[in-house]
């Protein structure tokens, strides 16, 4: 049986255990678990943005030659691809996760003009239907199939498939697909992949590179830390860049943008895949996540990230039903709880000091960062989560209004 002891002796050993105090601490007492949701802030994010308000103040228009604003894209990526198993050249931020959705897809499909097929699962994230039914208005002869849960992803592929489109991540579960076998899978039929990465980058590991992926996106702001509303980032093998020519093409993404060409021509590698001007107060509070990211092994990430999940759940399987997966390798970035009144649970969490989120229709969850979490914060969110249960306190009659997001 674990002890609040034993657990205290897991954080004595934590080679990752000095970067929380890299992160500002939020309330006293309080536990957030939302790191599926939006990661804690780096401690120097306001000198950050303090010395770029400088620059903007002093500067002005000579920020653009005369600072790093314009690197940032291609800078952040190099500084994250290692997280993603890609190489620096790889990988470049900016735009949003539904704009790179778009970007990806569009460029997945450029790639396979004579086959209208893309596989999907029905229980993904909204937002990636959403832009495959938007793109339908552009290619009509698009045919989206959905795999319903349980079924194989597999078996839905065949020889009219242009590109297999999924999230590393249920949003749901925190149930895994394994990048590597599905890709093959995909290949095997002369399909291509796109990956959403949302749920996962930061916390388990993608391979994108080792699992010869094609294509994949994710958002800033959850594991990676990078701040509310962060730019996102999109990953294209080596192999494909110079193959495609941007469906999106924007100012920033041309090969010489300064010349002020009425002709788009896409610029080298992935600097055909940035569009408009950086975000550089966003890219500044990004960057004081990225370079704590630059600095960690990822290995030693992943294998604490797990080791948390397993212990949170061996805590609290006999308090509610687990809901993930018990095998960390078959695992995304949170652990869910279920509770037929789930919701009523978070509020009552909240009012406990605890940070959770919830998804119908039962879905307690609870996101993870190795980098600022310690493992005994498990043992005290399983005490409180006892608490409420055992006491009935989410049956109060506030709770039964509780909304989350």
């Amino acid at each position: 049986m674990t002890t609040r002891a034993d657990c205290e002796a897991l954080d004595a050993k934590d080679p990752l255990r000095e970067l929380a105090d890299r992160f500002a601490p939020g309330e006293p007492g309080t536990l957030y678990f939302d790191a599926n949701s939006i990661g804690a802030m780096p401690v120097d994010v306001p000198a950050r943005i303090e010395a770029h308000l400088k620059e903007w103040r002093n500067l002005r228009r000579r920020g653009w030659s005369e600072s790093t604003w314009l690197d940032a894209p291609k800078r952040l990526g190099a500084k994250i691809a290692p997280i993603l198993g890609a190489s620096p050249d790889e990988v470049v931020v900016g735009d949003t996760t539904s704009i790179n959705l778009f970007k990806t897809l569009a460029a997945a499909l450029s790639l396979r003009p004579d086959r209208p097929r893309v596989v999907s699962q029905a229980g993904t994230f909204p937002t990636d239907l959403y832009v495959v039914q938007g793109l339908k208005t552009l290619r009509p002869e698009i045919e989206l199939h959905l795999v319903a849960d349980g079924e194989s992803i597999e078996a839905a592929i065949d020889d009219r498939t242009a590109v297999v489109y999924l999230s590393q991540v249920d949003y749901r579960s925190a149930r895994r697909l394994d990048i590597r076998k599905l890709t093959a899978a995909a290949h095997a039929e002369g399909a291509l992949t796109v990956w959403d990465l949302s749920h996962g980058a930061g916390a388990v590991p993608a391979d994108l590179d080792t699992a010869n992926a094609d294509f994949a996106v994710g958002c800033g702001y959850k594991y990676l830390c990078g701040g509310p509303g962060a730019p996102a980032y999109s990953f294209v093998a080596r192999r494909h860049q110079e193959a495609v020519k941007p469906a999106l093409a924007g100012w920033m993404g041309h090969a010489n943008p300064f010349t002020f060409s009425t002709d788009y021509a896409p610029g080298a590698g992935m600097a055909r895949f940035v569009v408009g001007t950086p975000s550089v107060i966003a890219n500044a509070i990004m960057e004081g996540a990225f370079d704590i990211w630059a600095e960690v092994d990822p290995a030693q990430v992943f294998a604490k990230h797990a080791a948390l999940g397993d212990l949170l759940i061996a805590l609290t399987k006999d308090i509610v039903e687990v809901g993930s997966p018990g095998d960390a390798d078959e695992r995304g970035g949170f652990v869910a709880l279920r509770h037929p009144a789930g919701a009523a649970v978070v509020g009552a969490l909240a009012d406990a000091g605890v940070v959770s989120s919830f998804r119908p229709p039962d879905s307690i969850r609870f996101g993870l960062s190795a980098l600022y979490h310690r493992y005994v914060d498990m043992w005290e969110v399983a005490v409180r989560l006892r608490a409420i249960i055992d006491d009935g306190l989410w049956k109060a009659e506030k709770y039964k209004k509780t909304k989350t997001i």
